[in-house]
Formats: structure tokens, sequence, C-alpha cells
């Protein structure tokens, strides 16, 4: 028997042979073309990493989707073609950071294809009567005028006066994107050389958008006029039922408390044109005279006529009453004085005695001034850093206290009248102010207090005729505020580097009425003055750009 062997060729197996290549290149660049587009969409530079691997990872993908059997029939040896894949991986690689500039533009492209989801196309047709009815919308208008808003400033200021009601929460800020910066062609922290570059375009971006002052702080306040907003009242939600006793603002700028004779503390979130009461505590048994944050902002600390004092814890919303010093008998307290390194609390009793507090233990520390003596404290104000305590008492003598030792370390004489009635130290810790009975107010440099028993004061302001009741420096160590209670609309603001009092402000029409006290907001751009009807009077000072 005798076989014979067909030489010819197949015709089909031929085709697949020569179909395979160009099949699997083509599915291959199906598949870099959706991964490029998915990868763009998600991340900006992921399509240099499937370019640097294109013909490794995406060659093995195709052969295990369907080409095994085709493998199988044509004998083809898959460990050679996955060699000769590395080795072309391995030279586009080095290609790759030539190509990632494009792929990095064709991503960003690819981005901006898409619209966010909260940007409607049909807000521009929109219109909104904000007159219409008894509608709350109102409060959205900037002029009395003002009677449609368009879609997009409606939606604008919406979102400005939620953003002006409610706090800042930090739990819902993005993190600050990491930078990375090349140096000699190394990227640092595993990045590389464009995504410094990257970087740097963006700070330069956001640079150009600002109108933030580049170089160093801000203009200094200019001394000629005060260019003053009045605002909505702190209090205007809920007026206090007598007079406003204390004013005080939270560390944080956003929350501001007034407390009175009708033994009430009112907490409200300020925004400027709209400031929105939080709480409202009544104490029975406290008729405040002063309240005050502490330096974390996690307490108020009230006191006034009568042996109790009030701590309110605002994390936990209640109130503990604290029966007097232990270890002392006191009838009321004038005023407490919270450190700013939040060690210790100053109260200055009714009787003229001056105490020292723990503020963690609310416990007697030590008696600074005895009640009674010639030496009886009327006033009192912690240095910046919280180690120095200046107290007064007749005589106009001003006694100088290390609070670490608690022992008079310097005693000094102001020339301003035969009372001192009101301390206030700069932030900067550079200056210290006096108010006398007389209305004189005196301006003295801290350096110079301890070289002479009756040292020269830098100014002497003579504005008010009553003595001086209230005397507060704004943060920023530009303005001195000092006021009496005794005479309506006595209130001055000096420009603390030229030494002068600003003339065009308050002016007789100001509503001033007769100011009880006064507090600056922590960035001193408000600044609010409480008076005996009732109501924390607010200002905006225009000259700082942060409220």
């Amino acid at each position: 028997m005798s076989f014979e062997v067909d030489t010819t060729p197949d015709a089909g197996v031929q085709q697949l042979v020569h179909d395979g290549p160009d099949k699997r290149k083509r599915k291959k660049t199906m598949l870099l073309a959706r991964e490029r587009a998915l990868a763009s969409l998600v991340f900006e530079d992921a399509s240099q990493d499937i370019t640097a691997d294109e013909d490794d990872g995406v060659e093995m993908d195709g052969s295990e989707e369907g080409e095994e059997g085709e493998e199988g029939v044509l004998g083809v040896e898959r460990s050679a073609q996955h060699g000769q894949g590395e080795e072309q991986g391995e030279g586009e690689g080095e290609e790759a950071g030539d190509a990632e500039g494009p792929s990095r533009a064709r991503s960003k492209s690819s981005l901006a294809m898409f619209t966010p989801a909260w940007v409607d196309d049909d807000d521009a047709t929109v219109s909104v009567d904000v007159m219409a009815g008894s509608s709350r919308l109102r409060k959205l208008r900037r002029t009395e005028k003002e009677r449609k808003l368009q879609g997009a400033d409606y939606g604008a200021r919406l979102r400005q006066q939620f953003e002006s009601t409610q706090p800042k929460l930090a739990w819902a800020s993005l993190p600050a994107r990491k930078k990375t910066h090349a140096h000699d062609g190394v990227a640092a922290e595993g990045g590389s050389g464009d995504d410094g570059r990257d970087d740097d375009e963006q700070a330069d971006a956001s640079l150009l958008r600002s109108t933030m002052h580049v170089l160093g702080r801000a203009v200094s306040l200019p001394s000629g006029e005060l260019s003053m907003k009045r605002m909505a009242d702190v209090n205007v939600e809920e007026p206090s039922k007598a007079v406003v006793q204390a004013l005080s603002w939270h560390p944080n700028g956003q929350l501001a408390l007034t407390a009175g004779y009708d033994k009430t503390l009112r907490l409200f979130r300020v925004g400027g044109s709209s400031n929105v009461k939080v709480q409202s505590v009544h104490m029975p048994k406290i008729v405040v005279n002063s309240a005050a944050f502490t330096a974390d902002g996690a307490q108020v600390i009230a006191c006034g006529k009568g042996r109790d004092w009030a701590v309110f814890d605002l994390h936990a919303g209640k109130v503990e009453l604290v029966p007097g010093v232990m270890g002392r008998s006191e009838n009321g307290f004038e005023q407490v004085l919270p450190s700013a390194d939040g060690k210790h609390l100053a109260l200055v009793t009714s009787s003229g005695a001056l105490l020292l507090v723990s503020a963690k233990t609310k416990q007697l520390v030590g008696t600074l001034q005895s009640a009674g003596s010639k030496w009886g404290c009327q006033s009192a104000a912690f240095s910046p850093d919280g180690s120095i305590l200046y107290a007064s008492g007749q005589g106009g003598q001003v006694q100088v206290w290390d609070v670490a030792r608690r022992c008079c370390v310097h005693t000094w004489r102001d020339q301003g009248g035969l009372r001192v009635a009101a301390l206030a130290t700069s932030n900067d810790g550079n200056l210290l102010a006096t108010g006398a009975d007389s209305g004189a107010v005196n301006l003295y440099e801290v350096a110079s207090l301890f070289r002479s028993a009756s040292p020269k004061p830098l100014k002497e302001f003579l504005n008010v005729r009553t003595a001086i009741t209230e005397l507060a420096f704004n943060p920023a160590s530009e303005v001195l505020c000092f006021a009496s209670k005794y005479t309506k609309a006595s209130l001055r603001m000096a420009h603390i580097a030229s030494r002068r009092v600003f003339a065009n402000w308050p002016t007789a029409k100001t509503p001033l009425n007769y100011v009880q006290c006064c507090a600056f907001s922590p960035n001193s751009g408000f600044v609010s003055l409480g008076n005996d009807k009732g109501k924390a009077l607010l200002y905006r000072i225009n000259h700082y750009e942060r409220a």
C-alpha cells in the first residue's frame, strides 16, 4: 500500500497565519484607546503608564482573551513573543518621557469636555423675584431698588448667605496637595519633573487670580481717616433686655458673646449682614459684670454681683456654677481675665482684691492684692504671653506682677489722674495703655516702664472728660479704643503709629449712646460696642481684608 502526501498549501491556514498579527494589533489598539479614554477621565497622568507598557501588559491581556487557541494551532511559542514584547516595552519606555507632555494635554482636554453636575445651562434664563409676597429672599438684595435676580447671581448670593451663617468645618476641607519639586533632573518624593513644573504653573495661576499682598504684610492702617461701615448688630436677633456689660470674641472670629444685667449669656454667629443666634443661657444667680472666652475657646467664664461665678462649656453645652473662691468670702466680682497661655484666670473682686485662679481646676492660686487697702485693685491686664499681670489701684499706682513667682517685680505711677480705672496691653507686647478717672489716656512703651518709678508716656490723649471705663487695642496693634460710660457718645479711636485720634469717626450721628464695653474681632476687621440700650453695635473696619 502506498501513500501520497499533499504538499499543496492550505489557504485557510495561510490566511490565519497572515491575519493573526494584524488581528492582535487591531485588538491591542482598541484596548489601548479604551484604557486611555478611561484613564484620562480618572487620572491625569495614568495614560503615560499605559503608553510605557503597551507592548507588555496589553499583549498578555489579549492573548488571554481567546488567542490561546490560535497559538496552539500555529505553534507560536508564548515565551518568545513575551520576551520580544519586553524588549519593545523597554525601548518605548525610554520615549515615554517625550510623550508625557502630549498625553497630559490630551487628558486635560478630555476633562474639559465634561461639565460639573452642579452647573445648569438653564440658570442663565432664570429670573427670581426676591420681593414676591413675604419672601425671606429680600435679605439677598444689595440695594433697595433691586427686585429681580438672574440665575447666576441668585445662586452666588444664596451660597454667600449660607457661608455667612454656617461655621467652617475642618473635616469638610480637602487635604492640601503634596507638591513635588525637581532638582537636577531627579524628582523629589518619587514624582516626575513635569509634576513639579505643573505645581509651579498652578501656583503661578493662583497668584494671578488672587488680590492678596505678595510681599510682606498689608499696608499699615492710614492715619488720616478711619473707613467704617455699620453692620447689623451682633445681637440683632435677640437684643439684651438690660445694659450690655460684656462683649467677647471667640478665637475663630465667627462667634461672639454678649452678657449683662438681664442674667443671660447669648452666643451669636457673626457674618456681618446677618448674625444668627446660636444659644442663650439664663443664669438666675449671676448679674453679669464681666464675661470672656478662654484662650482655647472651649469655655466662657462669667462673673458679676454675688459670690457665685459660672463656667459655660461650649462643647458640652452645660453651665457649671462655681460657689465662690475657696478660702475667700467675696460678695461679688467686677472683672474676669483669662490669660493668653490658658493657665490662669485673674479675678478683680468688688472689695478690691486681685485673685489668681487656676484655669483648669478653678482653685485659688494666690491673692496678689488684698481687699480694702490703699492698693485696692481697680483693673488688671495680662501681657500677651501671660507671664506678666499689670494691676492698678488708688493713687495712680500700677503694679507689675510676675505670674509664675506670684510676686510684685515693679511699681510705677501713672500721671493721668488720682486713680487708674482701666488698663490694656497691645498684642505685640510693646505698648501699655492706662485710663484715668480724669478721662486722660496715657500710652506707654513697655520697655520704659521698668526703668523708672514715674515713666513718661509716649502720648497723652485728653479727648474724654469723664473717667475711662473701657480700653482696648485691636489685635493688629494699630488702633486704641477708649470710652467712658458716664457720658453719651464718649468714645474715640486713636491711631497708634501717628499718636492721633481719628477725626472722622465717630460722628455726631453715630448711634453710640452710653458705651459700656468694646471688643475687636481676632482679625481686627470688626469692632463691637455694647451700650445701655441692650444693643451690641457692629462696625466693619474696611482697611482689614479679613473680618
